[in-house]
């Protein structure tokens, strides 16, 4: 019986991919804090749908938790996806942001999908599996006031890229959303007047693409355009970067 991981997976995109996957026939492994949280997602499933869901509480931003969850998973269960959803921002520039948050940040960013997967990674192998690691637009363009976050998703995008070239039998899909309709950007007032995503939405694309076994997903579309014009003229993007910067 082989499973899918998702870390994350109480809330925004994480469990709308759980109901995703769980309503196409998918085994789930849930991993997030709030155990009674995954504890009800794990009824709902269960009762909804005829798949196996387990479920396991840890704090991913303590990389010694990480590794003796993911050591013991790999030793338990056939693997067949993995996907690193847990994540998240401080959006304060890099004078402002606390040591702790940094931390916190670029571990749960970028050290965690790497220890996942390479802690996952021959058991993924044996089964021709797949690797989606939750990207952003911000893993191609710069972004005043968030510059760390800026620097674990273009770190992220850069070990998916690499990854696909150690390890051709694997899949491995990013994707970049713009701004997501979840608890991730409670704390942004700014953003959350900006054009979001739905996460149900944002769920079925992840899924479709993983299906057709896809390298990236934009959402929206126009994302690539963006990251020519950065390539092309990034004065340009960088004037507009400030303006949109000075009004927060």
């Amino acid at each position: 019986m082989n499973y899918t991981i998702i870390t994350g997976a109480t809330s925004g995109i994480g469990k709308e991919l759980a109901f995703k996957y769980a309503s196409n026939g998918f085994n789930l492994i849930l991993i997030a804090r709030r155990s009674k949280v995954l504890d009800t997602i794990k009824r709902r499933l269960q009762g909804k749908y005829n798949v196996s869901i387990a479920y396991v509480s840890c704090d991913l931003s303590s990389l010694e938790d990480t590794i003796k969850v993911f050591k013991q998973l790999n030793e338990t269960y056939s693997i067949e996806c993995l996907i690193n959803n847990a994540g998240i921002a401080f959006f304060k520039p890099v004078g402002e942001i606390e040591l702790s948050e940094l931390t916190i940040e670029t571990n749960l960013n970028v050290n965690v999908p790497i220890l996942t997967t390479k802690l996952c990674v021959g058991n993924l192998r044996e089964h021709n599996g797949s690797v989606i690691n939750i990207c952003s637009i911000l893993s191609y363009l710069p972004n005043a006031g968030a510059s760390v976050y800026v620097a674990t998703k273009h770190a992220l995008l850069g070990f998916s890229n690499s990854l696909r070239l150690e390890e051709p039998g694997l899949h491995v899909l990013t994707v970049h959303p713009i701004t997501v309709k979840t608890n991730f950007f409670n704390n942004d007032s700014y953003l959350k007047q900006k054009r979001i995503l739905d996460a149900k939405n944002v769920a079925h694309a992840i899924f479709k693409s993983h299906q057709k076994r896809k390298r990236h997903l934009h959402l929206p579309k126009s994302i690539p355009f963006l990251r020519s014009v950065y390539v092309l003229m990034p004065r340009l993007i960088d004037l507009l970067n400030k303006r949109f910067y000075s009004k927060k």
